[in-house]
């Protein structure tokens, strides 16, 4: 029998074709902008961060109870109550498991010292998901892991297909990145915002793929020696899909120690 991680690999090409042979619109279908309605079978790691009744973010299964967002998904961490998470359904208002939080922890850092840097927050639920072929949870990136300029990064979530277009859609999409340039994107973004070491960028060259709004918090994954791992968490960035501003997410591998004591802690 294939592994979970072989099949989604086939799976993710399969679908990555097909799409590009159905693309009437040049490549600007999508919540995620350019990007293909999915299942949540392909990514089982994929969760909806909803405050009150309504989808705000993403987020990725790390354990039964533990989900990883960004920062800034989660400014009323101090009101868990607010927040609960969808798992196991490509449709963020009805399926899978609906789940309340019951902490929210963002990093001591947020904002420091530059704005949106150690965007990254854990939010502890208050019942443990049972994991399915729709509910998993996923590898993180860790320093020793190399990410090939040439590897397809896949993003997914939820968010609006352009930056005019703020209400998000039901159904799961994602599309397919790759890193851009560091240095020349943090010279780019001079004005916009700090790009910082504990950050990366990742786009296309030509524009017209990228994560946006509604996006944020939720995964960005790539093979790593065979294995599918999370390596950035969606950010920030100027618009949506721009060649001259690829997104910008949190480097997951940059919080392993975090990551790991706060969990420590909650347990």
């Amino acid at each position: 029998m294939m592994s979970l991680d072989l099949r989604l690999a086939v799976a993710l090409c399969l679908i990555w074709t097909t799409a590009a042979q159905n693309s009437t619109d040049g490549g600007q279908d999508g919540r995620i902008v350019g990007g293909w309605e999915t299942h949540i079978t392909f990514f089982p790691h994929q969760v909806s961060l909803q405050l009150g009744t309504r989808h705000a973010c993403g987020g990725t299964i790390l354990s039964p109870t533990i989900i990883l967002t960004a920062a800034h998904c989660v400014l009323e961490y101090s009101k868990p109550q607010y927040y609960a998470i969808r798992a196991g359904s490509s449709d963020w208002t009805k399926g899978g498991s609906y789940i309340r939080v019951q902490r929210i922890i963002p990093h001591p850092k947020f904002h420091e010292p530059t704005r949106m840097n150690n965007d990254i927050a854990i939010v502890q639920l208050q019942q443990p998901l049972v994991y399915s072929q729709d509910i998993r949870p996923i590898s993180l990136a860790t320093n020793q892991d190399v990410v090939m300029p040439t590897a397809q990064l896949f993003v997914s979530g939820w968010g609006s297909k352009s930056i005019s277009q703020m209400q998000p859609e039901n159904r799961l999409r994602y599309t397919v990145v790759h890193l851009s340039e560091q240095n020349q994107c943090a010279k780019n973004y001079l004005g916009a915002g700090s790009v910082t070491h504990t950050m990366f960028c990742a786009g296309t060259q030509m524009g017209g793929r990228d994560s946006c709004q509604g996006d944020s918090g939720g995964p960005l994954v790539t093979y790593l020696d065979g294995q599918l791992k999370l390596y950035g968490i969606v950010s920030w960035g100027f618009g949506c899909a721009n060649a001259m501003f690829p997104g910008i997410y949190t480097k997951v591998s940059a919080y392993d120690d975090w990551i790991s004591q706060t969990i420590e802690e909650l347990v």
